[in-house]
């Protein structure tokens, strides 16, 4: 998916990080604060209220007209460029705000859910290592275990906050749905594959992980793709390697096979065309 061109979608992932306990840098939060006060000018009255009011009680005189019309085409000439600046603005706002997040603004939002990320991560998999996904309440009670019934009990809330987390990242992506894409992925791999939760907030096998998400999740750790693997709110440069990862098998199928040729004219031997070198293997190998 492209970069999103609407300034809106900036003002709901502000929302939503903030909401998770995330800071929105201030780089980002500086052209928010310009939009709305581009496109919410102050309250100002009508530039011809004062010459109105002179004409409605009968003092409006030429001389009158000639005082307060220079103000008044100011003030009209004003509010009308005004409308103009912020509606042409919005664009510029939001090539910036995609050139803040590449220049790290991505990560900084990522830093500051990280905290709150990985504390709700570990109270998850101290519940995955008390119970599976296949426990019922009924056995989770018969096993009279305090810690258990209490993981079981929270574990809800901590899928819920996970998720909202992943919300977030996943817009850092590469897939049609990232919003703010950070991750530039191979167009010729099997790209419907990934999902860019699994690809930013779990650790597993990228492809293991992303299918976990593809299945039906109704409400409930018993079919919830958080509770079945192992959870990391990633950085970009890690996303990208965890992809890249991906990439670079991907790139040696579509280049596996027999290889075009020609004819070398000074000894008549086929020569086989050069096998490109694999970009996303150059980038995951030490």
């Amino acid at each position: 998916m492209a970069p999103t061109t609407d300034i809106r979608d900036c003002a709901r992932l502000a929302t939503a990080i903030t909401a998770c306990g995330g800071a929105v840098p201030d780089a980002l939060g500086h052209l928010l604060a310009a939009h709305t006060l581009l496109s919410s000018p102050a309250a100002a009255q009508a530039p011809e209220t004062d010459i109105l009011t002179h004409a409605l009680d009968g003092s409006l005189t030429a001389k009158k007209l000639a005082e307060l019309a220079p103000a008044a085409a100011t003030a009209d000439l004003v509010n009308g460029y005004l409308r103009r600046l912020a509606g042409s603005s919005a664009h510029t706002l939001i090539g910036q705000w995609h050139r803040e997040l590449k220049a790290g603004a991505a990560d900084q939002i990522l830093d500051s859910l990280r905290k709150n990320f990985d504390k709700h991560a570990e109270a998850i998999g101290v519940a995955r290592s008390l119970f599976t996904a296949e426990s019922t309440p009924e056995h989770v009670l018969a096993s009279a275990e305090p810690k258990a019934i209490e993981a079981w009990q929270q574990l809800e809330g901590h899928l819920k906050v996970i998720t909202r987390i992943a919300a977030i990242a996943s817009q850092f992506g590469c897939r049609p749905t990232a919003q703010f894409p950070q991750i530039t992925e191979y167009s010729l791999a099997e790209n419907a594959r990934v999902d860019d939760r699994a690809l930013m907030c779990c650790d597993g096998s990228l492809i293991a992980d992303s299918w976990l998400f593809g299945r039906p999740d109704p409400a409930g750790h018993r079919t919830s793709p958080f509770f079945k693997t192992a959870l990391r709110l990633h950085s970009i440069a890690e996303a990208q390697s965890r992809y890249d990862e991906f990439g670079a098998v991907a790139f040696d199928k579509v280049h596996s096979g027999p290889r075009g040729g020609f004819i070398d004219p000074t000894t008549g031997q086929m020569v086989e065309d050069p096998r490109p070198e694999n970009p996303f293997r150059q980038k995951v190998t030490p």
